[in-house]
């Protein structure tokens, strides 16, 4: 390995295009919040899904207090079909949920690609500028968008959308053919304010098949990819086995491929062959919530072992995840390169 220090931006961005770094950076390229750090910002939920303020001292904490590499932001997937006019219950009595669309569109004729200023969307960038602000050039900010085929799901309701790509598949195609523009036009937004990162998150591809995946989210995540790529490095982000679609995914055109728990990091990176890049995938839950610090430290040597490009959860961070356990993994990797493979 190069014994050159590189900044915590160089080393992901190196990561994440097949460039050399000086060892393999820890960050989380899906949600970050935990209680703990809300309470050290002083930024809360749900007003931080809604505030840029908020939403960017929240997303700064992951890494100025947990440690993380990175800054990500932000918190949730529904920020897109909020702005879409979409209904969304964000749980205003509660700082532990996640907010989730409740109703859809009721016309999916003429759909309207909102202004990346607009709504939740507009606060959204404006975070990533008050946090590129509040951490300078050297920290690497990553943003998520939501995919087109999952903003789709949130158009129509993911339950009839599934029968959908059945019984009416046009409607479908119709519905994607809005909502990858707003996914491209949000992601070129948000690296126009200072984001170095774009990962378009699927969370439900894995589970309709590799044929449905190949007709209804590779061409429409492949031409949002291709409007970001040429600017910033990109991710797509499943959850689930997602290994049945893997050569799929290393067909979308990004830059790396972010895993689930339920996939082999070894068996993944075989099968994209070095076309992507592939991140993961310490288990949010079993592990990062559940386990103590060295059992944490523990499966990320394995996770190291097992080759990944980027050490990161396997999907977003629990709200209830310890704030000690979130250090452990940039303990593990230090350990790791100082003490060799073999002690993990």
């Amino acid at each position: 390995m190069p014994t050159e220090r590189l900044t915590q931006k160089e080393r992901l961005l190196n990561a994440l295009v097949g460039r050399r770094a000086d060892k393999v950076p820890v960050a989380s390229v899906t949600q970050t919040a935990t209680l703990e750090l809300m309470e050290a910002s002083n930024a809360y939920w749900p007003r931080a899904h809604r505030e840029a303020r908020l939403m960017a001292d929240l997303a700064v904490a992951g890494h100025t207090v947990a440690g993380l590499e990175a800054v990500r932001l932000p918190f949730g997937l529904t920020g897109e079909a909020a702005t879409m006019g979409c209904q969304v219950n964000y749980h205003e009595d509660r700082n532990d949920f996640t907010p989730n669309v409740e109703k859809g569109l009721p016309s999916y004729e003429d759909l309207r690609i909102p202004e990346p200023t607009e709504g939740i969307m507009g606060q959204t960038v404006k975070a990533v500028g008050i946090s590129r602000e509040i951490v300078g050039d050297d920290v690497p900010i990553v943003v998520g968008v939501t995919g087109p085929f999952t903003i789709a799901g949130h158009i129509r309701g993911i339950n009839d959308m599934l029968t959908d790509l059945i019984l009416d598949p046009g409607l479908v195609h119709n519905i994607l053919g809005t909502t990858w523009e707003v996914s491209a036009s949000f992601a070129a937004a948000l690296v126009g304010n200072g984001a170095d990162v774009v990962v378009l998150i699927e969370p439900t591809a894995s589970i309709i098949g590799a044929d449905f995946f190949k007709e209804f989210v590779l061409p429409y995540v492949r031409r949002a990819t291709a409007k970001v790529n040429v600017r910033v490095p990109t991710v797509l982000h499943t959850c689930g086995d997602s290994l049945p679609i893997m050569d799929l995914m290393a067909q979308v055109g990004v830059s790396a491929v972010s895993l689930d728990q339920r996939v082999s990091i070894a068996k993944a990176k075989e099968v994209v062959g070095g076309r992507c890049r592939v991140i993961g995938n310490v288990d949010p839950v079993a592990v990062l919530q559940m386990k103590g610090p060295e059992e944490v430290m523990a499966d990320c040597g394995r996770i190291l072992s097992e080759g990944t490009d980027v050490l990161a959860p396997g999907c977003g961070i629990s709200q209830y995840t310890p704030l000690e356990n979130i250090k452990a993994m940039i303990r593990a990797r230090d350990n790791y390169y100082n003490t060799g493979p073999q002690k993990g």
